[in-house]
């Protein structure tokens, strides 16, 4: 028999109670002060990124994992989330409902537990049944899975950004997502969830919303959900943003609308196109955090710019943090979990260690040794080499006066301008190789020189990060 959610509400009020007693607290510390109901995460008040536990910043390294709710079985989902938490990964992006029909997903079809997310396909009839023993299939629904997701990550200590629905680029998910029924489908979901402290939104899913109608739909589900997690239209006990089509960003829609908290851009193959679109989004006012939701996916066959190898996949995360914000990484193969063939280039479990995740690990390590939420993206430290497009270096310098990074893509020969540097007369130079986190010292240069000083890459780097901190520090 199936019941009303306002049902499923009261019976499972003290499992979530538990949960969030245990789990949230002992992720935060008990006494934490969050903002609203489940934001673990929320804007820090300079707009520039987002904090978390404890108020400290957060830094978002998220990954692309479109289908883990549809097409993974619960020990899938444990081995996944297990292994990008120690790859030190912080955002998962993932679906609740994948639309898009091409991957082998859509509303109508079942999830790994032959379960439908809705009745009839309608998203104000979520499929929700009493109960969430994963041993009794009677019980075990497709909304059970979903929290298994959630859960899980929490215990690993990794954020889930959340897509209610997947609409994709054809509009797939309009066929059943509406504006009779975006506002309840929204409300479901925030009140299903309301308690979980490591959930954020990201409305869309690969669209482009030209029209009013579509416009509607999300804003009719961001009250909705917003309504459901806070009891009423309360937008600062939410975190949203929205996930676009290639080479566009959530700015040129909903940057002032009052439920987008922060913006995201696609490139797709364009990926020459991060640190220009990224930073174009960096420089609107209001200020809102900024940055890449979906790149070119490693070992991905179907782009014109292939290969995307380790090299590429380095590339556009420094491109993401350098031009002043986050980043997400994408493989072509873990997305789906090998259920989309026809972009398949290995078993997808293989794919988990990839080189370009493992780099990923290596420049998470490189920005936890310092406080990067200091840092501006600054390309007149540049005096020449700045390069472009495909080539771009790009460089940062610390708010505090006292650093100054550089990331260099390839192979070359920069020449800096250290008089960047105003809190000390010197620096220490030093080199760090982004595929395997060596370093290299290379000695003390002055920053009152009337000249600016030339750099180059060590022999046999593909790329590299060259960090100058004033020497006293």
């Amino acid at each position: 028999m199936k019941i009303t959610q306002q049902h499923l509400g009261w019976m499972k009020t003290i499992q979530l109670t538990l949960v969030f007693l245990g789990v949230t607290c002992g992720l935060l510390g008990v006494g934490t002060e969050i903002q609203g109901a489940t934001s673990r995460l929320r804007v820090d008040p300079t707009g520039r990124y987002l904090l978390g536990q404890t108020s400290k910043p957060f830094f978002w390294l998220g990954d692309t994992a479109w289908l883990l709710c549809h097409k993974t079985n619960r020990e899938d989902v444990n081995l996944y989330l297990q292994t990008r938490a120690r790859q030190r990964f912080t955002v998962i992006q993932a679906v609740a409902v994948m639309a898009e029909e091409r991957v082998g997903a859509g509303v109508l079809q079942p999830n790994a537990y032959n379960d439908l997310a809705f009745l009839e396909g309608s998203p104000a009839r979520p499929n929700a049944t009493p109960g969430n023993d994963p041993k009794n299939a009677t019980e075990y629904d497709y909304w059970d899975h979903v929290d298994h997701v959630i859960d899980t990550a929490e215990a690993h200590d990794l954020v889930v950004a959340l897509v209610p629905m997947f609409v994709a680029y054809r509009g797939d998910g309009f066929k059943y997502l509406n504006p009779t029924n975006a506002h309840a489908y929204g409300k479901f979901l925030g009140k299903r969830y309301r308690t979980k402290s490591n959930l954020l939104w990201v409305l869309g899913g690969d669209n482009p919303p030209d029209t009013e109608t579509e416009r509607t739909v999300w804003n009719l589900m961001a009250k909705g959900i917003t309504e459901g997690v806070a009891g009423s239209e309360d937008y600062s006990q939410t975190l949203m943003t929205f996930h676009i089509t290639a080479t566009k960003s959530s700015s040129q829609w909903f940057h002032t609308a009052p439920w987008l908290d922060f913006n995201m851009v696609q490139t797709w193959s364009q990926y020459g196109q991060i640190y220009p679109m990224v930073h174009a989004d960096y420089d609107l006012t209001p200020i809102k955090p900024c940055g890449l939701g979906e790149g070119a996916y490693e070992n991905g066959p179907q782009y014109p710019t292939k290969p995307i190898n380790a090299w590429v996949i380095r590339k556009q995360a420094y491109w993401s943090y350098f031009a002043g914000g986050y980043h997400t990484y994408g493989n072509t193969d873990t997305w789906n979990f090998g259920k989309y063939k026809d972009e398949a280039t290995q078993d997808w479990k293989a794919a988990l260690n990839s080189p370009g995740a493992s780099h990923l690990t290596i420049l998470r390590n490189f920005f936890a040794s310092m406080e990067w939420w200091k840092f501006v993206p600054d390309q007149s430290i540049f005096a020449s080499g700045a390069g472009s497009g495909d080539t771009l270096n790009a460089a940062m310098r610390s708010t505090d006066g006292d650093q100054i990074i550089v990331y260099l893509t390839n192979p070359t020969k920069v020449t800096l301008n250290l008089n960047k540097i105003t809190a000390g007369s010197s620096v220490n130079a030093t080199w760090f190789n982004p595929t395997n986190g060596e370093k290299e010292s290379i000695g003390s240069f002055p920053t009152r020189e009337p000249k600016p000083l030339s750099f180059s890459t060590p022999p046999g780097w593909e790329d590299a990060l060259l960090l100058l901190a004033v020497a006293t520090r």
